[in-house]
């Protein structure tokens, strides 16, 4: 099976060094099929790191890995998968970088020594000859034509021609742009993280819970992986988003609010939801997690049509600042809703705002 794993620069080096090994406090390897969702999570990933983001497409055997780990350890639902245990780097096969084309001679080092795998100090000097003369043909070629259609491939191309000694003994791959080693293949070693840590019942029923038939077993499992403070909890979460029963996928957007971090981009579609109940869950997320912004999502669920949607909405309005955000108290205020408005009343008093008369 093709996935892939969203990640940043550094961490794709380690893992083609040593395969994908679960780190605390997660213990888990999560993969995605689909490449759009790998993308974004690698391009959070790197905002926070400060680093570039990369994509690795890998070829895996569930079955293998079910008969190596156990079969609870190695979760498939919807496009996500989740691997308790080590992925070997054989797994691996491109890795795909999603940044611009380089231009300087510092940027042009700086990729053909990602490309190559090495620190900045055991690869290419943007002082070498034939990085300025890749420098100097890239600036002719801009020159002569501002909107030349300049790929990769054939920068690659010349900085494999130009830099000869630097390629040497590589195998090269143009159509994802990876420079790889030729890697001996270990086998598998039993133990060879040392003893398993020692596992929480509630998390063995959890998993058993979230492969259930049965939608409240499913509902069950997400709720103590919660009290358990799972830190891959996000994605278990989202791997429930496709379940077939409607509640299931209501309670893992009600879950996502004891996540430490989400991608907003998930959470923000289902805000755009028909159903009442999903839109409603989605706006207390993004009302928990909005940071600078959570204010507009509060705004959108307090003027929003359905009842239902307003009271979730209204839960958390504590969190805002009355005297800051008067528009959005307002909206509450003014509400039709006698709970809406009592929880507004409540928060205002004595903050200058008119008194509600119906």
């Amino acid at each position: 099976m093709i996935v892939y794993h969203g990640t940043t620069r550094q961490r794709a080096r380690r893992i083609a060094r040593e395969g994908f090994l679960p780190k605390q406090p997660s213990r888990r390897v999560w993969f995605a099929r689909s490449i759009a969702y790998a993308k974004q999570r690698a391009h959070n990933q790197a905002r926070r790191a400060r680093d570039r983001p990369i994509v690795l497409s890998c070829d895996i055997d569930l079955e293998r890995l079910r008969q190596h780990h156990g079969s609870r350890k190695v979760v498939l639902n919807g496009n996500v998968i989740s691997i308790k245990g080590e992925v070997p780097a054989t797994a691996l096969r491109s890795r795909v970088g999603l940044s611009n084309i380089p231009e300087t001679p510092d940027e042009i080092a700086r990729w053909v020594n990602d490309i190559l795998g090495v620190k900045r100090h055991n690869g290419v000097s943007p002082r070498h000859e034939g990085v300025k003369r890749l420098a100097l043909w890239i600036d002719n070629r801009l020159a002569a034509n501002p909107h030349a259609d300049m790929g990769k491939k054939e920068l690659l191309s010349r900085a494999r021609q130009w830099l000869p000694d630097f390629f040497d003994g590589l195998d090269i791959d143009f159509e994802h742009l990876c420079a790889w080693r030729r890697a001996e293949v270990v086998p598998w070693e039993e133990n060879a993280g040392g003893a398993e840590a020692v596992v929480d019942p509630r998390e063995i029923e959890a998993l058993e819970c979230l492969e259930s038939a049965k939608a409240k077993r499913r509902q069950r499992g997400l709720r103590l992986l919660a009290e358990l403070h799972d830190p891959d909890l996000f994605e278990w979460c989202v791997m429930m988003l496709t379940d077939e029963h409607l509640d299931v996928r209501v309670i893992a957007l009600k879950t996502m609010r004891q996540c430490e971090e989400i991608e907003f981009e998930i959470v923000e579609q289902i805000a755009n939801s028909e159903d009442k109940r999903l839109r409603a869950a989605a706006i207390e997320v993004l009302e928990l997690h909005g940071g600078e912004i959570a204010a507009e999502w509060f705004w959108k669920g307090l003027t929003d049509p359905e009842a239902h949607v307003r009271l979730s909405a209204v839960k958390y309005l504590d969190r805002l600042d009355p005297k800051e955000h008067r528009d959005v108290f307002e909206a509450a205020l003014y509400d039709p809703h006698p709970q809406i408005a009592k929880a507004a009343r409540r928060l205002t008093q004595g903050m200058g705002y008119d008194k509600i008369i119906w």
